[in-house]
């Protein structure tokens, strides 16, 4: 069985996110996509409603479980059996950034890192714009999964 890991912060979820990890779901028996815990981020929208929000957003993909960790993503890979990190690209700074962290994790870890790049439509989708748009007043709706649009004004509007 081929397990993979999907890591991310999500905040907020994104379509884009959402169309990255199809493609991630269709190269593994098993797929953890792991909202990952960085104490060096201040996060706007809390942990828990993140972590509920991803899975509402992923809960058609029968082989993914959505977790939570703390800590660095080679240590959960090997505690939970993952080969294959699979890591998403947009664009070219996207690519040198997950090569760097490829080649780091291959010190620690004897797993292998794999890219997918999303549909054309959705590349240019990340959470920085969501909040971006949402701080200045603009609509970000159609940039996020519709089960979560909901929640996630309440986050970054406060209404």
């Amino acid at each position: 069985m081929r397990i993979g890991l999907y890591a991310g912060s999500f905040c907020p979820v994104t379509k884009g996110h959402v169309n990255a990890i199809e493609h991630a779901s269709h190269l593994t028996d098993k797929l953890y996509v792991v909202m990952g815990v960085n104490a060096n981020k201040q996060y706007v929208i809390p942990q828990k409603a993140r972590l509920d929000m991803l899975k509402r957003a992923l809960e058609h993909l029968p082989n993914v479980e959505v977790i939570a960790y703390d800590g660095m993503m080679i240590d959960c890979c090997k505690r939970l059996g993952v080969s294959v990190m699979i890591k998403s690209i947009r664009n070219a700074m996207d690519l040198q950034s997950v090569i760097d962290l490829a080649d780091v994790n291959s010190s620690y870890w004897n797993g292998e890192t794999v890219f997918v790049v999303s549909d054309k439509e959705y590349r240019h989708i990340s959470s920085s714009l969501v909040r971006e748009l949402a701080g200045l007043g603009q609509d970000f709706k159609e940039f996020v999964p519709e089960c979560c649009a909901e929640e996630i004004t309440k986050y970054l509007v406060g209404k």
